[in-house]
This record gives structure tokens, C-alpha cells and sequence, in this order.
């Protein structure tokens, strides 16, 4: 039951940040409270509890650092600290290296998509306006769409004891 809400929500938020480049509070705050439920749903001992929750405020220090030099925006600290909030200590360090790969990969994609030519005709065939919409959701532009590679690391940190 959490294991398919929580994939819901992290893809609608990787959709919404590709596609907007915007994390809606609304889903965010759901996908943060999911955790403690659960937590709850699965009798995690009270020392979970606390890792759970330091993972998530030095997550959220860490990443509005970040934001602070204009590395990132809002959405993503809010939503940074909610996927380490997720994470734990067990898989902190696998999480991380993940988000980074992903986020990498996902500006240098951007940096490539905006060098590569785009239609740039009105009346394109289909498949042109594919390739335009495509170019111009990975531009590097718009920002790097950092909600995506944190919907993976959220995704690869659920606990396997949380996926019912």
C-alpha cells in the first residue's frame, strides 16, 4: 500500500519538475509524511525513529546550503530532505552517490540537449515536435531538473520491510 503511493507521488514529482521545473509543496509534504506512517505501519524501534529524522533535518541543512549559492531551488531542498528523511542511515551513503549520478547525468543531458538543433518551424511534423519537446524538457536552460534524480535515490532507498 505505501510502497505504491510513494512511487505515485515521487513520479508525479519527477514529472512535474521535468515538465515545470516545480516541486508542489502539496505532493512533497505528502511524500514526507508517508514516512513516519510508514514507520509506524512497520514498528520501527524508536532509534529508527530518530535516524529517520536527523537524516531528514541534515538533509535539509545540507541542501539549503545548496540553495543558499544557487545551486538549487526550494523544491528540491524541501524535497531532499523528505527522500533522506526516507533513506535512514543504512543506505545514506548509496542514496547520495545515486542523487549525484543522476543529477549529473541529467545537466550534462541538458547541457547536450541545448546544443543540438531544434526544428524551429511553426508547422513541424510530429515527430519534429516530439524531438522540440523532448529538447526543451532536458535544457539545462530551465535549470537542471533535480527533482528527477531525487525521485530515484527516494525510490532506491525504500526499505525493502516498507514495500507492501
Amino acid at each position: 500500500m505505501f510502497s505504491v503511493l510513494v512511487m505515485t507521488l515521487l513520479v508525479a514529482l519527477a514529472y512535474s519538475d521535468l515538465r515545470r521545473r516545480r516541486l508542489p509543496n502539496r505532493l512533497v509534504g505528502m511524500y514526507a509524511v508517508l514516512c513516519p506512517l510508514a514507520l509506524m505501519a512497520s514498528g520501527a524501534a524508536p532509534v529508527t525513529w530518530l535516524q529517520h529524522g536527523v537524516m531528514a533535518l541534515l538533509g535539509f541543512a545540507f541542501f539549503l546550503g545548496l540553495f543558499v549559492v544557487g545551486g538549487m531551488g526550494g523544491g528540491d531542498v524541501k524535497m531532499a530532505a523528505a527522500v533522506l528523511g526516507w533513506t535512514g542511515l543504512s543506505t545514506l551513503s548509496q542514496t547520495l552517490l545515486l542523487i549525484a549520478a543522476v543529477g549529473l547525468m541529467l545537466a550534462v543531458t541538458g547541457l547536450i540537449a541545448d546544443r543540438l538543433p531544434k526544428s524551429g518551424k511553426r508547422k513541424a511534423s510530429q515527430a519534429q515536435a516530439i524531438w522540440d519537446r523532448t529538447l526543451f524538457l532536458l535544457s539545462a536552460k530551465r535549470g537542471v531538473p533535480y527533482g528527477v534524480a531525487l525521485t530515484i535515490g527516494g525510490m532506491a532507498s525504500l526499505p525493502v520491510y516498507w514495500r507492501y
